[in-house]
């Protein structure tokens, strides 16, 4: 089958080797022979990534045909599967640039999308009956070794960590948190890619807060073999500032102070990702954003 791609995310190298690591209905995992982490082809309905190719995939289209270790070789625009070809040279290529959003909780309508968005949140955890509710984790009871519990503690310390510029005491949340969880990517990771993307968001071109940031993702892909392959991965690039481009949907329309119906619509399409992994991103964004503004905080 020939397929042509419809967008290629930045960290994707022009021409490698690979072989098959995993594969779903909508997306296959790629491990590079050179280099570190995983590519991801996904079907047209899915996001896009900074490790992404996203194919314009025909209805019902499964990539179930693969088989993991299959050899794959990009060469020449090129992408060769056993059972699959896939041309890149029509795709555009996808960025992300959280930074730029420049979140501003200090004004109020960024401060109303904000609060929109958060009581949509807890209120999907409540329903679904999420391990992970995001008011609770300011106010669990810490005595216990729930997973929840444990993210609470984990969650407290490194948003007070933020607040200081502490790099010193980043090791024992984040150790907690990487690998926390069951699941494709474990609740603790999830809350730590969103947690990184609401910082960046904030980072205002202050030196400062750059300078932890850095800190913190060199703490974060140090820590990262805690994980599985596919979790470490969104770690890497969370790290470095980059996001799903529905996560980033959301950031962004929460940063332009958007109360309208697709501010609830973004929430939606990265809330309703996995069974958890969705909420627990959200969760880390919407803590993140709110660190380094002294008008509005999450009360630890």
């Amino acid at each position: 089958m020939n397929l042509a791609a419809l967008t290629i995310g930045e960290a994707v190298p022009a021409e490698f080797d690979a072989v098959v690591h995993s594969v779903f209905r909508s997306a296959v995992n790629l491990r590079l022979n050179r280099g570190d982490g995983l590519l991801t082809l996904v079907t047209s309905d899915e996001a896009d990534l900074p490790q992404g190719i996203r194919v314009d995939t025909p209805a019902a289209f499964s990539f179930e045909t693969l088989q993991p270790a299959e050899p794959a070789s990009c060469h020449d625009g090129l992408l060769h599967l056993a059972s699959l070809t896939i041309d890149l040279r029509p795709a555009s290529r996808w960025t992300c640039s959280l930074p730029a959003l420049r979140t501003d909780l200090t004004n109020p309508q960024v401060t109303a999308a904000w609060r929109i968005v958060w009581r949509a949140l807890n209120a999907r955890q409540i329903q679904t009956q999420a391990d992970i509710i995001a008011e609770n984790l300011l106010t669990a009871d810490l005595s216990r070794s729930s997973v929840s519990s444990i993210a609470a503690s984990a969650l407290r310390s490194l948003i007070t960590a933020a607040r200081h510029l502490d790099t010193a005491a980043l090791p024992p949340p984040l150790t907690a948190l990487i690998g926390l969880g069951s699941g494709l990517t474990p609740s603790g990771d999830d809350l730590v890619v969103g947690f990184l993307a609401g910082l960046w968001c904030a980072i205002l071109e202050q030196k400062e807060r750059l300078d932890f940031l850095s800190r913190l993702g060199e703490a974060v892909i140090a820590l990262s073999p805690r994980t599985n392959d596919i979790s470490r991965t969104y770690l890497i690039h969370a790290a470095r500032g980059k996001v799903s481009s529905r996560l980033l949907d959301l950031a962004q329309v929460i940063s332009h102070g958007e109360n309208s119906e697709r501010l609830l619509t973004a929430a939606q399409a990265v809330m309703q990702t996995g069974h958890t992994s969705g909420m627990d991103a959200v969760t880390g964004l919407l803590m993140g954003m709110t660190v380094w503004n002294e008008v509005f905080q999450v009360s630890v």
